[in-house]
This record gives structure tokens, C-alpha cells and sequence, in this order.
């Protein structure tokens, strides 16, 4: 999510056109990040949708203490979780929650063979739906860091939390992960 701190400035001036310029630079990150907390394309949407309109109401109060991009993030997360919370009980209305799309063709090379590539289709499918099923906010951490690839500090920035917290979560989450998908 780099955004250019120029175009940032001149939104905040009301340049004609910076705006839509900002959103346009930032767009896609924001909602493949949204994809990847809600898990549906249509939720995903509507939380993009809300991600902007809070960046509207809110960016001149924006002070450049971190990049935007962490401040940007960090909105987007928290419309994320908000949605989720109001989700309630997404499994007792048959809806689906922090699936990912995992692409096992991109994750292994044309030498493993059919056979291979089908039991690595599986083991993205056993680890999607038990992301699912990780709470909010040991969900919420897996993204950031190994989805989006954040590092425990910036994940920490994001979260609010400690760099330890961070830590802790992780390591909770994986190896609940582990254990819903059946790997050692």
C-alpha cells in the first residue's frame, strides 16, 4: 500500500482530483487485504467501500506521525474486524469467514506431478477453512504477517499491540492451524 506522501498532502489541500487519485493507488491493496480478512468478494467490497468513506471523513486529521500506508492499513483492518464482529455467528447462518484464496498452482512447479499437485490442493483447502476457524484476532494476525507478509513490527503498529503480543498470537495460531489441518 505505498502511497506517494505528495498525493497525500494534496488531498489534504482539496486539489481537485487527488482523491480519486489516492484511491486509484490504493484500490487493489485494499481490497485484496479486505478479501483476505472476510473471505467473501461481496463483503469485501462493501468493506472497501467503507475503508474509503472513512479515509474521506478522516484524512485531514491524518498528522504523518507513520506512513500513510500504516495508517491506511490499519483503517482497513478495523473495518475488517468490525464487519466480522457484526458477522455475528457466521457459521449458524451458513456463511464463510477469513477463507483465502489459495492458489496451489502458484505455490508449487510442474515437476510434482498430478498426484502431487492435488494433495497440495487439498492441504490449501484443510488450511483455508481452518483459518475459518481461528478467532478474530489470531486470524487477523496470520494475514498480516504471513499473508500480507508484514513484520512483527509494522504487524504490532497495525494491532496495536506489543511486538510480543504479536509473537505470542502467532505462535497460538499456528499451532492451532497445525493441529485443525492435521500436520505435525
Amino acid at each position: 500500500m505505498d502511497v506517494d506522501p505528495a498525493l497525500v498532502r494534496a488531498v489534504q489541500r482539496g486539489e481537485k482530483g487527488a482523491m480519486d487519485a489516492l484511491i486509484r493507488a490504493s484500490y487493489a491493496d485494499v481490497y485484496a487485504l479486505c478479501r483476505r480478512l472476510l473471505g467473501d468478494p461481496s463483503d469485501a467490497a462493501d468493506a472497501t467501500q467503507e475503508v474509503y468513506l472513512r479515509v474521506v471523513r478522516s484524512v485531514m486529521a491524518f498528522r504523518g506521525e507513520s506512513a500513510f500506508s500504516t495508517w491506511l492499513h490499519r483503517v482497513t483492518v478495523n473495518v475488517c474486524m468490525t464487519a466480522l464482529r457484526s458477522r455475528g455467528n457466521v457459521r449458524a447462518r451458513g456463511q464463510s469467514a477469513g477463507l483465502l484464496d489459495f492458489a496451489p498452482d502458484d505455490l508449487v512447479s510442474d515437476e510434482i506431478g498430478p498426484e502431487g499437485r492435488a494433495e497440495t490442493a487439498d492441504l490449501a483447502s484443510r488450511t483455508a477453512r481452518a483459518l475459518a476457524e481461528l478467532p478474530e484476532d489470531a486470524r487477523e494476525v496470520v494475514v498480516l504477517r504471513d499473508v500480507q507478509g508484514l513484520s512483527t513490527k509494522a504487524t504490532a503498529e497495525m494491532l496495536g499491540v506489543s511486538e510480543g503480543a504479536v509473537k505470542v498470537r502467532l505462535h497460538r495460531a499456528h499451532a492451532r492451524l497445525r493441529e485443525l489441518v492435521g500436520v505435525p
